[in-house]
């Protein structure tokens, strides 16, 4: 609780720190942007997702279409988010399905420029530093409930330790905390660029599911290959820029990205 205490004070302070010295991103994976990912299995379950970028190449919406099957026939659905900026940074993200909006997605940033807090609803999150690396995650309201971070020498998370609350035999919190410990392998290739990096938080992949963090695979420079908490594992194929043009998970069927040069 002593390190957490230290992050607050960091976080209110915005004090500024020195960037670790870890492994540049390969200069081609800015070079690209992603404009289309498809994933399918069949005729009635397949996803189509398109990414849309203003004249900065500044991702400002995705519109994902949804084809699946349910008891009473073949249903499709449409999800659409909508990206704003302030100051070049997201500050907020509208979603939609079929038409109906959620709750926005709202983003704050320290003097740096670095996300130090997302709101979503009621739920509030805060983002620490330490060395230029996000350090640790809280809630505002449960200073029980945290997260911290470990990485390697290229900047990708491999170890996560999170304060989760004990639940007894009926599914209830004991009022008692007990740590866990997740750990994440990735391969040497750049992982798909969305020019949101800032903006860890959300996942731009469809499909991935909340079976991992997702700033965990956001943060870091490489793709996922393995969670030890699924287990889940994910294989790659390449292009000749050495980014990721199939993704195949559990269920065996690809995820296929295609890209945009911008420069």
């Amino acid at each position: 609780m002593k390190k957490l205490m230290l992050t607050l004070v960091a976080i209110l302070s915005f004090a500024a720190c020195t960037p670790e010295q870890i492994e540049p991103l390969p200069e081609n994976r800015t070079d690209y942007v992603v404009t289309q990912i498809t994933w399918y299995a069949d005729a009635s379950n397949h996803k189509e997702a398109t990414y849309e970028y203003n004249d900065k190449n500044q991702l400002i919406k995705r519109t994902l279409n949804c084809t699946f099957e349910e008891w009473n026939g073949v249903k499709h659905s449409v999800y659409v988010d909508s990206l704003y900026y302030q100051d070049g940074r997201v500050c907020k993200i509208t979603q939609t399905e079929n038409g109906l909006y959620r709750p926005d997605r709202l983003f704050f940033y320290d003097n740096d420029g670095r996300l130090i807090r997302t709101e979503y609803g009621s739920n509030v999150t805060c983002y620490a530093y330490h060395n230029g690396l996000l350090d640790s995650i809280y809630s505002s309201v449960n200073s029980k409930q945290y997260t911290t971070l470990e990485y390697d020498s290229r900047g990708n998370v491999v170890k996560q330790h999170t304060l989760y609350p004990k639940m007894n035999s009926y599914g209830e919190p004991t009022g008692e905390y007990e740590m866990r410990t997740y750990e994440y392998e990735y391969d040497n290739n750049p992982r798909p660029n969305f020019n949101i990096d800032n903006v860890f938080t959300y996942e731009p992949i469809f499909g991935m599911g909340t079976s991992y963090p997702t700033y965990v695979r956001n943060i870091s420079p490489n793709n996922m290959t393995r969670y030890s908490g699924g287990p889940e594992i994910w294989e790659y194929t390449y292009n000749e820029q050495g980014l990721p043009l199939t993704m195949i998970d559990e269920t065996r069927t690809p995820y296929k990205f295609t890209y945009r040069r911008v420069r």
